[in-house]
């Protein structure tokens, strides 16, 4: 066989965890895919919470060699400068084919050596290629990117269009096999997000499957982010849990017939997750009327996976009444808004700073003597002002989501593996940094090494 590689991103997965609850659900299959890998462990610099400890940096690094202060991406849908190159790109050049599916902040700049190209999610401007892919990219797209405030009318309209293409396909005999499977899983779970996202995930894995044989890449790239979001916003919730290990155990399934076609697999975490009490952090119902609420003129708004988004306005005097507006807005010393200014052009970045543990913040019932023990303080305090304009507060905090958050970022992160050589001299007590991946999967094909 060909010295092809499969890589496995299953952002942010608890291995622990996975491997106590297949223990405890008794997913034999989970125990022995995992029992077949050997094991390192993975370290970011990074450390910052919401901005460069965030899957969609720590990725970009993995996927380009550099650093997050080199290449500059913090936020979802950002764009990676011309001048750095990504993994598949530098094999392309090399003659070598690559898939890539789902990575975090990707970009497809040229087509040569490029069997498959699905974007992630949470991009702006990517588009699947061939394009032939793109129906199956409408629905994550648009539920990622609009979740939790989605039109149903446009879900079921992008979901029968997502369905129709899986009648032609060979899915569909998948889940006509398993549809009382299926059927149970979606009576108990319902359309909960966690549930939606796995399902989009399994069924990813399914169209892949059939890919990969048929293009028969040097190198596969597959990003998962399911688990993620479940151990993100579901943590607490023991009902739930037997779900996580089912979908896992289903996908364990799929994974078993794609690494038949490779001589070498990683499956990596990125870094990982702890679990923390439950806390709430608030986010916009509709991000796209968010800003008009404040009586502030803007372009377009581009909502984020968390509580912020990035505005964009039409010219520099909108920018800084938005910016002015924002800034005077908070509880005694504590800023309701985290504002991040790009100063190269008008556009900037917001989110909610402020986190609380109650599900729906009395916004009215806080005082000078009680607000630290209601609301969190930032992690930054970026100015202070007194609680003024509360009519204004008033009217933001009647249009806001409280969105569960049971786990915050870990910067260590494991990588599993089989028939693949990791170069030592990369290894930092015992860790190789996630930066270092990127030049042993180069090295991987006929010792190609770039300058990092």
């Amino acid at each position: 066989m060909k010295n092809n590689l499969l890589f496995l991103e299953i952002n942010e997965f608890d291995l622990s965890f996975v491997s106590k609850g297949a223990k405890k659900y008794n997913f034999k299959k989970i125990i022995g895919f995992l029992n077949k890998k050997k094991k390192i462990n993975s370290f970011t610099e990074d450390r910052k919470e919401g901005y460069n400890l965030d899957p969609w940096v720590q990725w970009v690094s993995v996927h380009t060699g550099k650093s997050s202060k080199n290449h500059k991406i913090f936020r979802i849908g950002q764009t990676l400068s011309n001048s750095i190159k990504q993994i598949w790109e530098i094999l392309a050049k090399s003659g070598y084919s690559s898939t890539i599916w789902g990575a975090f902040n990707s970009t497809l700049r040229n087509k040569k050596n490029i069997d498959l190209f699905f974007p992630d999610p949470w991009s702006y401007k990517e588009t699947a290629y061939p394009a032939e892919f793109e129906v199956y990219n409408k629905l994550p797209s648009y539920y990622a990117q609009n979740y939790p405030a989605v039109s149903k009318y446009k879900l079921i309209y992008l979901g029968l269009l997502f369905l129709y293409k899986i009648f032609f396909s060979n899915i569909f005999f998948y889940l006509l096999k398993n549809l009382f499977s299926f059927f149970d899983v979606f009576i108990k779970c319902g359309l909960k997000s966690y549930n939606l996202y796995f399902f989009l995930d399994l069924i990813s894995l399914k169209i892949i499957e059939n890919e990969v044989k048929k293009n028969k890449s040097d190198f596969t790239l597959i990003s998962l982010n399911s688990f993620a979001h479940f151990q993100h916003n579901y943590w607490d919730e023991k009902n739930s849990e037997y779900y996580y290990f089912w979908y896992f155990n289903e996908m364990v399934k799929v994974f078993e017939k794609i690494e038949k076609n490779y001589s070498s697999i990683i499956i990596f975490n990125g870094f990982s997750q702890k679990k923390i009490n439950t806390e709430y952090h608030i986010r916009p119902k509709k991000p796209d009327d968010f800003l008009k609420i404040l009586n502030l003129k803007y372009e377009k708004i581009v909502p984020n996976m968390t509580t912020g988004a990035t505005v964009y306005f039409s010219n520099k005097n909108d920018k800084i009444k938005a910016i002015k507006i924002l800034k005077q807005l908070s509880i005694y010393d504590y800023p309701i808004f985290d504002i991040h200014n790009f100063k190269e052009n008008n556009k900037l970045f917001f989110k909610f700073s402020i986190v609380t543990m109650k599900e729906n913040l009395n916004i009215n019932k806080i005082n000078k003597k009680n607000y630290k023990s209601l609301i969190q303080k930032p992690s930054r305090l970026i100015y202070k002002s007194t609680f003024s304009n509360s009519k204004l507060i008033n009217i933001i905090f009647k249009n806001v989501i409280y969105m569960k958050s049971t786990s915050r970022h870990s910067r260590e992160g494991v990588l599993l593996y089989k028939n693949f050589l990791f170069n030592r001299k990369d290894f930092k007590n015992g860790k190789i940094n996630n930066k270092k991946i990127f030049n042993n999967i180069l090295s991987h094909f006929n010792q190609i090494v770039v300058k990092t």
